[in-house]
């Protein structure tokens, strides 16, 4: 178990790179006026042959025509590129181009900045989603602005590689993914501790951990579910696990005391609720007004 949760935390350290913080935009502005009061030539021809300090200064310029010369430029290196990668006012072109430049190629930092700046054009981005690890996948899923051609390849992409994931590293991906075929991967995991830490994920809903009762592979898919109250409260979750066989008697007991007199008719007259359920159903309409047969 010890090696598990370290694959865990080296995982959750995979993409966290040591890069420099992003400037503000007040702080943006103020660069790229200074840099205007340059003729345009000169920052073009200091781009393609100017000093270390000159090129990290026109990383900010807001031309393409500056930014294009420093992609030119085979001393530019990662630290200016990587200013670039992360600006949201670069245009498509210039990003696109970065994209396909060797220098990104052979860096998983700019890689990883380029696809996650949703004005990469999603073909761009397609091409460099094969080379990513996994957790920066998984940030795709969770980063709202992303093209959704983008989001589903990261989803394949991990789908891919899930069932030869260590035990450490599905946990921190069930804790920590999104997606719509990702998320029921994981509830029905043959692992309980992968279902266990996917039903505390903030991007599950209840049509989801519903369809997973249905669907369950595994008893300890339904038990987990009918134990954790944020989900077995649920009224299509409730249904869903009353219906399974696989719930054994003890939980079912505890939820039929939660069912309101209509839910208790709708099961009383479903053919498909396993025999010893109905019948705690039929016992407890005789409880409630309202709810006889």
């Amino acid at each position: 178990m010890a090696d598990e949760h370290e694959d865990e935390r080296l995982d959750e350290r995979e993409g966290a790179e040591d890069t420099p913080p992003e400037i503000s935009a007040e702080e943006m502005a103020a660069r790229q006026a200074r840099l205007a009061q340059l003729d345009l030539l000169r920052r073009v021809q200091r781009a393609r042959s100017g000093t270390p300090e000159e090129r990290l200064e026109l990383a900010f310029d807001a031309t393409d025509e500056v930014l294009n010369a420093l992609l030119d430029n085979e001393a530019t290196g990662e630290e200016e590129l990587t200013i670039i990668a992360r600006r949201r006012d670069v245009s498509h072109e210039v990003l696109r181009r970065m994209a396909g430049d060797r220098r990104v190629q052979e860096s998983h930092r700019l890689r990883r900045l380029l696809v996650l700046n949703p004005k990469l054009p999603a073909s761009a981005g397609l091409r460099l989603i094969p080379n990513l690890f996994l957790f920066d996948l998984v940030t795709v899923l969770i980063t709202p602005a992303l093209p959704m051609e983008i989001k589903t390849a990261a989803e394949n992409a991990i789908l891919q590689q899930y069932q030869s994931l260590p035990l450490g590293q599905k946990i921190t991906l069930a804790r920590r993914g999104n997606g719509g075929r990702l998320l029921p991967q994981m509830l029905n995991d043959a692992s309980a501790d992968v279902v266990r830490a996917v039903l505390t994920n903030p991007f599950l809903t209840e049509s989801t951990v519903s369809t997973a009762v249905w669907k369950a592979s595994h008893q300890h898919v339904v038990v987990l579910i009918a134990d954790t109250a944020r989900w077995a409260n649920r009224n299509y979750v409730k249904m869903a696990l009353l219906r399974n066989r696989m719930l054994p008697l003890g939980r079912a007991v505890t939820l039929v005391g939660t069912l309101t007199p209509a839910q208790l008719k709708e099961l009383s007259n479903d053919p498909t609720v396993p025999a010893q359920v109905r019948n705690l159903v039929l016992q407890q309409m005789k409880k409630k007004p309202g709810g006889a047969a």
